[in-house]
């Protein structure tokens, strides 16, 4: 599997774009920003991109998602709750990095526990609510994006729309730390992390 971190925008927000390296198939998840450098991996590997995935909808993770989406013409997926409030500016925090919310519409509704297949890659969507109400980790071998849920030594914020910080924690607790130790995290923000590493270390969490 292929799988490259992208660190964009004012916020560096974590891109990543995951592919089958046998089919050329890929995902880009979360197109924060910057949507050329974005294209230029996709090109310059020849991938053939069939979904944009989002891991939540706030702004500063869909800079460029039209953009990308138009380039490409890949299928946009997001969490039904998410999926709803992707055009709003409000929800989105848009006004926050004077932007406005994305034109698109997502193409793929997800639940908890919905698949993808990417070439021979198996992407499982995790509902993990509480950054925002659609918040969503995608699980694939043994490789786990978890957007703004789960960081490399913290939690994701629960001061903005659709936010509750007892659902995060429960989140966590009940979807993402019933993995397996060696599951590597790769967060939204910052440095990747394992399963393992939070489950001891992460001072928001009781050990588990």
């Amino acid at each position: 599997m292929f799988l490259k971190r992208l660190p964009l925008g004012s916020m560096q927000t974590n891109c990543y774009i995951l592919a089958d390296e046998d089919t050329k198939e890929c995902a880009i998840f979360d197109p924060s920003a910057e949507a050329d450098r974005i294209m230029s991996v996709v090109e310059e590997n020849g991938f053939d991109v069939k979904y944009i995935i989002l891991t939540h909808v706030h702004a500063d993770h869909v800079m460029a998602l039209d953009k990308v989406k138009r380039l490409t013409g890949a299928d946009i997926v997001a969490h039904r709750c998410d999926a709803e409030m992707l055009n709003d500016n409000g929800y989105t925090l848009s006004g926050l990095f004077f932007t406005s919310a994305p034109q698109s519409k997502a193409d793929v509704v997800a639940e908890d526990g919905d698949t993808l297949t990417i070439g021979n890659l198996e992407f499982r969507f995790i509902h993990t609510p509480g950054h925002t109400l659609g918040g969503m980790c995608i699980l694939c071998g043994d490789t786990l994006i978890s957007g703004d849920t789960l960081f490399a030594g913290s939690v994701g914020r629960t001061d903005f729309p659709g936010g509750d910080h007892k659902k995060l924690i429960d989140s966590i607790k009940d979807k993402l730390m019933v993995l397996d130790d060696d599951i590597n995290v790769y967060p939204g923000h910052g440095p990747s992390t394992t399963i393992g590493y939070e489950r001891e270390n992460n001072p928001y969490l009781e050990r588990l």
